[in-house]
Order: C-alpha cells, then sequence, then structure tokens
C-alpha cells in the first residue's frame, strides 16, 4: 500500500508543519508547565523526526510527536475541568453558607416574633 502523500514530500512536510504548529500552540500556553513531560516528549519526538534519515523513522517520531501532544492537551484540558470544578464546589459552599446563615436569621426573627406576640396577649 502506498503512503497517502505525494512522491515529493510535500503531504508529509505539510503533516510536520502543522504538527510543529500545533506543538507551538500547545507548547506557549500559560498552564504548559502542567503537562511538561508529555511537550518534553513530542520535543524530543521532533528533534528525532529532524535528524533521522529514514523516512519510516521518521514517520514513527512523527506518530509519538502527534500521540504526546493528544496526551499533553488531555492533561491541560482535564486541569481546565478540575479547576471549573473546584470553583464550583466553592460557589456552592459559599451558597450553603449563605443559606445557612439566611435561615439562623430567619429562626431568630420568628422567635422574636413568637416571643412578642406571647408578651402582647399576656395582660
Amino acid at each position: 500500500m502506498a503512503p497517502t502523500g505525494s512522491a515529493d514530500g510535500a503531504a508529509p512536510a505539510d503533516e510536520t508543519a502543522q504538527l510543529r504548529s500545533r506543538f507551538e500552540r500547545i507548547s506557549a500556553r500559560d498552564d504548559a508547565a502542567h503537562a511538561q513531560g508529555a511537550i518534553d516528549q513530542a520535543r524530543r519526538a521532533f528533534e528525532r523526526a529532524e535528524t533521522g534519515t529514514d523516512d519510516e523513522e521518521k514517520g514513527r517520531v512523527l506518530e509519538i510527536a502527534r500521540a504526546a501532544m493528544e496526551l499533553a492537551e488531555r492533561q491541560l484540558h482535564r486541569r481546565e475541568i478540575q479547576a471549573e470544578l473546584i470553583a464550583t464546589q466553592r460557589r456552592l459552599t459559599a451558597m450553603r453558607d449563605r443559606a445557612g446563615a439566611q435561615r439562623r436569621v430567619l429562626e431568630a426573627l420568628m422567635k422574636e416574633r413568637a416571643s412578642l406576640s406571647r408578651a402582647g396577649e399576656q395582660p
């Protein structure tokens, strides 16, 4: 089965450029440190692809780079979701605290009202 690219290697070069662009985008993120292992693995794969002479080897290491970038993206997405979850939990805790405080105030007002009502009934 023939490779999907043209004979002059233009398609693999385009794919490599797209992978590089994706890599740069991931590496430039503010939170990239949270996926540093996967980013470093992708970087090493790109370096091997540049120094490799065998097209088959280059293809394998580019697949490694692609998989490492996928892992990095998943790790960063997971971290974003966890941050959203923590923020939601904090908002929920704050709402519960406010609801508890409002309930205590309402109970105190009801007790005071009942006390005033009883005091008004006595001669």
